[in-house]
């Protein structure tokens, strides 16, 4: 199995860095319609219609909605996270208290928008995680059109206003499993994820469910 592929199947996970104790006492469960004040009209409109609220007994973890549908990179026949151009709007995720990121850093409460980029391949990224996959976060109130294709370094540059650090925002995506509907799940011994559903267009091709996959648990090792 390919690690990039969406693998074709209902599900997918988002990877976000936080402190490892109670994991397993968290669960997936449905958020509805995304009503927050910080995310445009636009962006709103691009989403899935039911978010995904990950909690425990203390609270909210988190709060999810994908993109309705994630377009494919022009001339590609499947879906892969490899098939979606860098800087492509993914979903929102909001935070009501205070998390991680896969690197590690402190996550301020509040509203991101998600979108997908490759970590880049130099020194500095090295053995940091199995593959390249991640999402960036940046602020939604300075990220407002969902068509928009960002390039890197704006996108760093908007992470950083998020972050408050010399470093962006980034979570990792993973291998998807395929439950059969949200759900929060051990990604591996160290790293647990949000599962969601969602579709993909490959150019000139028909809509496929896909899954997006997002640690919640866990940072990266390297």
């Amino acid at each position: 199995m390919n690690r990039r592929s969406f693998l074709m199947t209902p599900l997918g996970a988002v990877v976000v860095a936080a402190a490892a104790s109670g994991q397993s006492g968290y669960k997936a469960e449905s958020a509805g319609p995304c009503t927050l004040p910080d995310v445009s009209d636009a962006m709103k409109a691009s989403l899935q219609s039911e978010g995904v609220r990950v909690v425990d007994a203390k609270g909210v973890l988190c709060e999810t909605w994908l993109r309705k549908i994630i377009p494919q990179k022009a001339g590609s026949s499947d879906s892969q996270y490899s098939t979606v151009d860098n800087g492509t709007f993914a979903g929102i995720i909001n935070y009501p208290a205070r998390a991680g990121d896969y690197r590690g850093q402190i996550l301020k409460p509040g509203i991101y928008t998600m979108r997908f980029q490759a970590m880049p391949a130099d020194g500095n990224h090295m053995g940091c995680a199995p593959s390249t996959d991640i999402v960036l976060l940046a602020p939604a109130a300075a990220d407002k059109d969902p068509n928009a294709i960002i390039g890197y370094d704006e996108l760093v540059k908007m992470s950083l206003k998020g972050s408050g650090t010399s470093h962006p925002i980034p979570l990792y995506l993973t291998i998807p499993e395929g439950a059969q509907g949200a759900a929060f799940r051990s990604a591996d011994e160290h790293h647990w994820a949000v599962e969601i559903k969602t579709k993909a267009q490959p150019a000139g091709g028909a809509e496929v469910e896909v899954p997006i996959a997002i640690i919640l648990i866990g940072k990266a090792e390297g």
